[in-house]
């Protein structure tokens, strides 16, 4: 265990003393050091909340899609999140900054994109399949091709940072941008300082929402209707919320949680076999649940694989269920394993049995069997077991590291091992919401400013549009809207901000207040670094 979880686990090791105190005592089976778990839970949930845990492009399906008033900034009903400014690591008052913000929609100028170059896109398969690809789109499109757009636009956020000291300054520059880990190759920006792209570390900041009940967070009229949903920001004040008093972005700096101290009972189901799917026969989906009775006050279960779920919250006997592999099924012949971790003392009475169905109200047994072994390991390690082999975990992807890191701080914060909201009490490791959970990264890099000299950074990047649902038929049906931040966050001493709009005769304005006129030619602006949030709305110059 390092030196630093060495630290947390002193400083928390007084938290849930009711728990501490109960594990203290020997149980009838076989005991677990729960003392060292709660409080190695307790650390690492410090460590995942200062690192923070937090949908396509950090977009959020919240919002009513609505400008009631006319005036000021639209709540879409997908919001995309805002322009953030640089800032530092550590504060310079030799430095000030100038920004100008460049809004480029030259996405949304139609490109040609033929059929062949549809089928080439498709590099995964072989030559045979993009020839079927190619085939299919020649009738789809007899023309041989299609006219496309987007509505994302490239955003060029420019700073001029000037050393007003006589002697030189490095810099650890942080550039934040909102996004979620799902979509981050395609919208991640780049930095350049002079033109020349520099090296930059990702940093991931936490889950940038809340959690609410059903039908927008009430039940029956009541507000606080429970936690099954993601509260996810629908507009730049969430944000300003989130990052306000500094500690969010403390947390995205401050590394991932460490659960090799956290010690695991783990049982493996592998090799299920039992009779074979027949709906006619009565057998419409074979079944094997598990059985088991626990401390719920001592322990935890956590699983992955399985599918259905039974929980005797007061009796402690509950229960879990995958559907048997078929035959002609792909994971068939595989090696899966299904995963029963217990996290403080274990479960004991564990039985294993064939069912017909997967319904747990069924008491209709089959001829069916599983292998189980059981070990005794660390958190950390079947965690990595059980997430090597994932296609967003796996060895070489760039992000592999960080969804495993943001899962690990997922678990001990809103996850089944933290204070967990309803949607994950569950314990399914499958439930987590880490790879589309809005949130905030930083790019972080240095920059030397020479003494009386000035240096040209630019942040370079896609930025996704906040809109309504096609299907919505809302007012701002055709309305996309892009938005900034011009100091929030920052700890930069800034001069001018300038913006500028690049709109290549394909929009029109709908609504703003950055003072752009397109008729007139005013595509430049200053501006105001009091007003903390500026926006854009703007439809198809056609529509």
């Amino acid at each position: 265990m390092s030196e630093r979880s060495e630290r947390l686990l002193r400083y928390f090791s007084g938290i849930r003393p009711e728990l501490v105190e109960e594990a203290a005592e020997d149980p009838p089976k076989k005991r677990v050091h729960w003392k060292r778990w709660a409080a190695a839970a307790a650390a690492v949930a410090l460590v995942a909340g200062a690192a923070g845990i937090l949908p396509r492009g950090g977009s959020s399906a919240g919002g009513a899609g609505t400008n009631p008033s006319g005036e000021g900034p639209t709540t879409f009903m997908s919001y995309a999140g805002p322009v953030f400014p640089l800032t530092l690591r550590e504060a310079n008052d030799s430095v000030t900054a100038a920004r100008d913000i460049e809004l480029d929609f030259e996405p949304w100028v139609p490109v040609w994109w033929s059929n062949e170059d549809e089928a080439n896109s498709r590099e995964h398969l072989t030559a045979a399949e993009r020839q079927e690809v190619l085939d299919d789109y020649n009738e789809w499109y007899p023309e041989g091709g299609q006219w496309r757009t987007s509505t994302d636009i490239l955003v060029r956020d420019q700073y001029t940072l000037t050393n007003t000291s006589g002697t030189e300054q490095t810099l650890r520059v942080l550039y934040p941008f909102a996004g979620s880990l799902g979509w981050l190759e395609e919208y991640q920006p780049t930095l350049t300082v002079d033109g020349r792209e520099v090296p930059a570390v990702l940093h991931a900041g936490g889950y940038a929402g809340g959690f609410e009940g059903v039908w927008n967070g009430s039940i029956g009229g009541d507000p606080d209707g429970g936690s099954v949903n993601l509260d996810i920001p629908d507009n730049w004040e969430d944000y300003r919320d989130a990052l306000a008093d500094g500690s969010y972005q403390t947390g995205a700096l401050g590394g991932y949680p460490d659960l090799s101290g956290v010690p695991v009972i783990v049982y493996e189901f592998s090799h299920p076999w039992g009779e074979e799917e027949n709906s006619d026969a009565g057998r419409p989906n074979p079944t094997i649940r598990v059985e088991f009775d626990m401390d719920v006050s001592r322990s935890n279960v956590l699983t992955y694989g399985f599918n259905g779920a039974q929980y005797g919250w007061e009796t402690g006997h509950m229960a879990r269920s995958f559907s048997i592999p078929q035959t002609w099924e792909p994971i068939h012949d595989s090696e899966e394993i299904w995963y029963l971790i217990v996290v403080g003392e274990d479960v004991w009475n564990m039985t294993t049995q064939g069912y017909a169905t997967g319904g747990f109200d069924t008491e209709e047994t089959i001829e069916a069997g599983v292998t189980v072994t059981r070990t005794e390991t660390d958190l950390e390690s079947v965690l990595r077991q059980i997430f090597a082999d994932e296609t967003h975990a796996a060895d070489g992807g760039p992000d592999s590291e960080m969804f495993f890191g943001l899962l690990k701080g997922w678990l001990v914060t809103d996850g089944p091992l933290g204070s967990p909201a309803e949607r994950y009490s569950g314990g399914m490791l499958e439930d987590n919401d880490v790879r589309s959970a809005c949130r905030v990264f930083y790019l972080e890099a240095e920059v030397t400013v020479p003494a009386g000299g000035s240096v040209r950074l630019a942040a370079q990047m896609r930025k996704e549009a906040s809109y309504d649902f096609y299907c919505a038929h809302t007012e701002n049906r055709g309305v996309y809207g892009y938005d900034m931040v011009t100091e929030l966050g920052s700890d930069l001493r800034f001069g001018e901000q300038t913006a500028t709009i690049v709109d290549h005769g394909v929009i029109r304005i709908v609504r703003q207040n950055f003072g752009f006129d397109l008729e007139t030619g005013i595509r430049s602006v200053a501006l105001d670094p009091a007003r903390e949030h500026y926006y854009l709305e703007v439809a198809r110059e056609q529509e």
